[in-house]
């Protein structure tokens, strides 16, 4: 991956969004392998129907592509794969007669006979599913379902984010998917297009390649995918971004975050091109609200719901957006679908509903869940007919809402459906939809995703990716509307018979139109308030034809006793005495188990108690399909106990809610190398962790890399600790601590984090000099950081410099340097060029500004095209895989059938750079860019002075200084014997080349780091110049790091003093057993007196060794120790503090905080060394 970098914005958003911000520089440490699964739970998961690839966004910050084992198989004929049995036991399947009889006697004839098929079908027979299978071969029987079935493994994988990733999208018929993140950023990756068999247009701009290659072990993972493409949004956000919505139509994206306001992009330029606050009130003083949930009808309407427990409703064809406020959620609301007709809205108040736009009213309330509803997806988007949802307590649940009457099919209407009003409708409606438990997890569920290939419902939870089979019940959603119905229809037949009667008869213009307004006013919050209350009912309640006799036969007297036959009078009673225990996977959409279907044995359903006198019927004897001890050929995947229809409704408390699946057909485990627990050593360069499997390990973060790594006893056979190995691992972290910690005292030149389960390393301008190393210390951590080591870039220079190890090193210097090494080399022979370019104008007297060089030749610009070839090959040849901050070309997109518009780099560098226009609203006076543009001006000043020869004159010196980390550029340097300053470089090669690198900007008023360009080491080491990515670092490296690097100019900055005083000691406090000179106490002989006070302030990093040879300095007369050459001060004089005798490379900063421990002047005692 190369830069992933900022399109410029329109000025009507950057005004919105422009916040005064600081810069600084991250990266990322941490485990993170292409292979396995993401590191900590999943927050999204998309499946493209065009491929059968399913995508999944971690926490972990990075997009895996999870690719189908039949991926090479079209979805509509795949030779390969064969259907499992729609049921797992016997079936019995009917043709049903469409054409309707209108001249038979009975109206419900064709109805009944439609029921008694359906019924006949469902009952004794287990859920049906629909599955494919992988193997070629289903006659071993001793195969498990997992493992016939298709199984998904990772392709590629995106390490882009140093956050959480909230949401994922497909777009752009599935070859796009666009992330966002809350490190403020939005990106799309473009998708490779392989020989699939799918030929699909694109309407993203293909900008920059984007280069992966597997991990090194070291850092962060890159892909194996050598087509990708990764582009990033402008930045508009100021909190982290949740939601993202897409118009397929139009090609337009929303983002939605806890800032409160929605964007809507141009997909073909990145850009947004219209802002929306979420906030109910047209006033623009108000604060929005935050936004958790997001989505849009695919035309013009926009609804959006967070922490305000409203829905609110947009057109964004209006000058002002807002439409109204959906009142009813008493929660926050999680989740969001919506069409053109209905909203469906899931909420932490457990409840979901579904609002009728027509009227902004909750149309159907659905109370299946007790948790907090997290997640909701529909089978097909922008159809609410079939729609899943997860919630908190790790349910995942599937309603078929599909026969409501504004849903309902043509050709599944029911025969006299024309004869019901509107007022029919909704009581009708108000009893239907099917739900059913398909799985429980242990944790709360996160996303969810169908996948139609093989219908199955991918589900992330805390701890793995599930993978579950899907239940059908089309056909039991089916009867529960013709049965309704036709239940319906008679009692308001008989009730009609009655009254007609008894002489009074209804008018059937009362309660018509029950979807009409009525008096209400749609403007009124009271309105709304009261919408979310359950709809207004028939006054009789429904009933079933089992259990009332009528004129009309019984469907289902097909040797089943009627029920009614063997209750008496207290039938109600009996039933809620029973002790039975029954298990349904049906939920009640209104709350509760099924009143309709459960999950038994049709021999089992009970008749009565024990108390009948019908003694000979049997008695429930109930075994759980999960903790069955049966025998079985295949493992159970599914509960595959038959469904019944009741007869009589069961009271709840006898039925136990049971999922579908028993166990996931497939389970993926998190990967457990997310770091939970850091420590920082006193070196502030090594950084302990311990991570979720029970490891510990010792990371530099000057290196990057791991040093020291103490893996958990595999015996213990842990996938991730539990409460009790995490303790016992604490102490072992707090055991190997203390082992390698050092007695050095520093601050912080960097800030680390535990960020998406890996280390975040922030470097900012006010930290990044604090800690200074000495040479020696340097060369002991680091001995290939030596002077004389052959990586040295002073190696061939060494004779000439003069380095000692009372030399002190910035250590966020050295980073710097070593890691932007190779952009620092191209902007010197950048620099050549442009003065070399600027000579030549002046020479033809042109004008730098107007005349592109391009346009009129020059006669000696040959030489100059040369040396710009040669220079775009310095180094490896870079993939293009950044997103230029150039803006780019292109209107909004009509329709998806877009061509790629293709990024076109500048043949000539130079002029572009020659012309640049500068640009306050990229925060362009805190870059690089304009250093670099300071110096044109002044190369350009210098040749048109005066004293310039235009005709002999040679191109001006440079102002930049690159080689003071690398002699080698100004050959003159070894000619002249010059003395050179070391500057220590760490060769590449010991740098891990994944290594994600952010550039970021942050503000107190933003609600995390954003995201301003970000790239990994490898592209840094292969650039050219026209690699995109130098555009980048030129306008999002920040000025205090491009003036070290470019220019060896470091800030000017006062280090802390400290105060000491020097004493000498007093010799008859000393033990009686220690002796200088064979002589104890008293008599021990005193040191020179000094020639005056010494009362000193130094800058905290003096050595004990150093203020030694000064006190020697000091002393009036020579000792005659002084006298012998041979023999240094530090050799037979010592300091104490406290009467703790002081090594000689500790530092006044270490005195101070680890031995003297008081804001008082640190009081030193100076003696000779004690006799051995």
């Amino acid at each position: 991956m190369v830069s992933i970098a900022s399109s410029s914005t329109t000025q009507q958003h950057q005004k919105s969004s422009y916040v005064k911000t600081k810069k600084g520089l991250s990266y990322v440490l941490g485990d993170s392998i292409n292979t396995e699964n993401h590191i900590l739970p999943i927050n999204a998961i998309q499946y493209s129907s065009y491929t059968n690839d399913v995508y999944t966004a971690g926490r972990d910050g990075t997009v895996k592509v999870w690719r189908n084992s039949h991926k090479n198989n079209s979805v509509s004929s795949n030779k390969d794969s064969i259907d499992m049995p729609l049921r797992t036991t016997h079936e019995v399947e009917f043709e049903f007669d469409n054409e309707n009889d209108d001249d038979n006697n009975d109206d419900y004839q064709g109805i009944d006979e439609k029921i008694l098929k359906l019924e006949t079908s469902i009952s004794s027979n287990p859920v049906p599913y629909r599955l494919k299978s992988s193997s070629k071969d289903n006659s071993n029987s001793t195969l498990s379902l997992s493992d016939t079935v298709n199984k998904f493994t990772i392709q590629d994988s995106y390490n882009i984010y140093f956050d959480w990733i909230n949401d994922l999208k497909l777009v752009n018929n599935d070859r796009d998917l666009v992330s966002c993140s809350s490190d403020l950023s939005i990106k799309l990756i473009n998708l490779p297009n392989e020989s699939d068999g799918v030929s699909l247009p694109t309407t993203s701009s293909l900008i920059h390649k984007r280069t992966h290659s597997s991990n090194n072990g070291n850092g962060t993972s890159g892909s194996h995918n050598l087509n990708a493409s990764v582009h990033k949004f402008s930045n508009t956000h100021t909190d982290y971004i949740k939601k993202l919505s897409y118009f397929k139509e139009s090609n337009h994206l929303l983002s939605g975050g806890l800032d409160g306001n929605i964007y809507i992009w141009d997909l073909l330029n990145l850009k947004p091109i219209q802002q929306i606050s979420n906030s109910s009130l047209s006033d623009s003083t108000s604060l929005p609200s935050s936004i958790y949930a997001l989505a849009n009808n695919e035309s013009n309407l926009i609804s959006s719901g967070g922490s305000n427990n409203t829905i609110n409703l947009f057109d964004r064809r209006s000058s002002n957006p807002y439409v109204r406020k959906l009142i009813g959620h008493q929660d926050n609301i999680r989740c969001l679908l919506m069409n053109d007709h209905y909203i469906l809205s899931g909420s932490s108040d457990t409840s979901i509903k579904l609002w009728d736009l027509r009227n902004f009213k909750v149309y159907k309330n659905f109370d299946i869940h007790d948790f907090p509803v997290w997640s909701l997806i529909s089978e097909t988007p922008g159809n609410v007919h079939k729609f899943y949802s997860g919630d908190k307590g790790g349910n995942v649940l599937k309603t078929d809402i599909s026969f409501l009457s504004n849903l309902v099919s043509d050709d599944e209407l029911f025969h006299g459906y024309e004869t019901f009003t509107a007022n029919d409708n909704s009581i009708i409606d108000e009893k239907l939809g099917v739900s059913t438990l398909v799985a429980k997890a242990n944790s709360p569920i996160l996303a969810l995703c169908h996948e139609s290939r093989d219908d199955t419902i991918f589900a992330s939870h805390y701890e793995s990716l599930n993978r579950y089979i899907n239940p059908d019940i089309d056909q039991v959603s089916k009867y529960q509307y013709l049965r309704t119905c036709l239940d319906y229809s008679i009692n308001r037949e008989n009730q009609i018979n009655d009254e007609m009667a008894s002489g009074f008869v209804a008018d059937d213009n009362v309660n018509q139109g029950g979807g009409g307004t009525g008096g209400d006013d749609l403007n009124s919050d009271f309105y709304d308030l009261i919408s979310h209350l359950s709809m207004d009912t028939y006054t009789n309640d429904l009933q079933s034809t089992f259990s009332h006799s009528h004129s009309h036969h019984n469907l289902f007297d097909v040797g089943t006793p009627p029920m009614d036959k063997y209750l008496d009078s207290d039938s109600e009673s009996n039933l809620s005495d029973m002790d039975d225990e029954y298990t349904s996977i049906f939920l009640n959409v209104n709350g509760g188990p099924s009143k309709e279907f459960i999950n038994t044995f049709k021999e089992e359903i009970p008749y009565g108690n024990n108390s009948n006198s019908n003694t000979n019927l049997p008695k429930l004897q109930y075994v759980s399909t999960i903790n069955s001890t049966e025998p079985c050929i295949n493992d159970k995947f599914v509960d595959d106990t038959p469904v019944e229809i009741l007869l009589n409704p069961i009271p709840a408390e006898h039925i136990t809610l049971v999922p579908f699946n028993i166990k996931p057909l497939n389970e993926i485990k998190i990967t457990p190398k997310s770091i939970i627990s850091k420590r920082f050593y006193n070196n502030k360069r090594e950084m302990l962790v311990l991570y979720l499997n029970g490891d510990i390990k010792i990371w530099d973060v000057l290196m990057c890399k791991e040093v020291r790594s103490f893996p958990i006893d595999p015996s213990l056979n842990l996938s991730m600790l539990n409460s009790k190995d995490l303790d016992l691992r604490m102490k072992d972290m707090d055991a190997i601590f203390q082992k390698f910690q050092s007695s050095d005292t520093l601050n912080n030149w960097s800030d680390v984090e535990i960020k998406a389960g890996k280390l975040l390393v922030t470097i900012k301008e006010s930290s990044f000099m604090n800690v200074e190393l000495y040479y020696d210390d340097l060369v002991k951590s680091y001995p290939f950081l030596a002077l004389d080591h052959p990586e040295s870039t002073f190696y061939n220079y060494k004779s000439q410099v003069n380095v000692s190890i009372d030399d002190r090193f910035y250590v966020g210097s050295i980073f710097f340097n070593s890691i932007f090494y190779q952009y620092a080399l191209l902007e010197w022979e950048f620099d050549k060029l442009v003065r070399e370019e600027m000579r030549q104008l002046k020479k033809n007297n042109r004008n730098l500004n107007n005349t592109p060089i391009s346009d009129e030749p020059m006669a000696e610009t040959a030489s100059v095209s040369g040396s710009l070839r040669r220079l775009k090959f310095l180094g490896r040849k870079s993939s293009k895989s950044n997103l230029s901050s150039t803006s780019l070309q292109g209107s909004p997109a009509p329709s998806t059938n877009t061509s790629i518009n293709e990024f076109n780099v500048p043949e000539n560098p130079l002029s572009e750079f020659l012309n640049f226009v500068e640009d306050s609203r990229q925060n362009y006076d805190n870059s690089i860019m304009k250093l670099l543009q300071t110096n044109r001006k002044v190369y350009w000043d210098k040749y048109n002075h005066p004293t310039y020869n235009t005709s002999k004159g040679k191109a001006i010196d440079t102002v930049l200084h690159v080689d003071a980390i690398d002699p080698a550029l100004t050959p003159e340097a070894s000619s002249n014997n010059n003395e050179i300053v070391y500057s220590p470089i760490i060769n590449g090669s010991r740098l891990p080349p994944h290594l994600l690198i952010i550039v970021f900007e942050h503000s107190p008023e933003l609600g995390n780091y954003r995201d301003l360009c970000s790239f990994q080491l490898s592209d840094l080491q292969k650039l050219n110049i026209n690699s995109p990515l130098v555009n980048d670092l030129r306008m999002h490296l920040p000025r205090w790091i491009g003036n070290p690097l470019l220019y060896n100019r470091y800030p000017t900055k006062d280090s802390p003093k400290i105060a000491f005083q020097l004493f000498e000691c007093d010799y008859g406090t000393l033990p009686a057993n220690k002796k200088i000179g064979g002589k104890t106490q008293r008599k021990i002989k005193k040191l020179p007196v000094l020639e005056s006070s010494i009362k000193l302030t130094s800058h905290s990093m003096l050595r004990v060794g150093k203020i030694i040879v000064y006190l020697t300095e000091k002393f009036e007369s020579k000792t005659s120790e002084m006298k012998d050459k041979k023999i240094t001060p530090t050799d037979w004089l010592v300091l104490e503090c406290k009467g703790q005798e002081l090594p000689i490379d500790m530092t006044l900063q270490t005195i101070k905080t680890k031995i003297w421990k008081s804001s008082a002047d640190i009081e030193l005692y100076f003696r000779r060394k004690f006799d051995v």
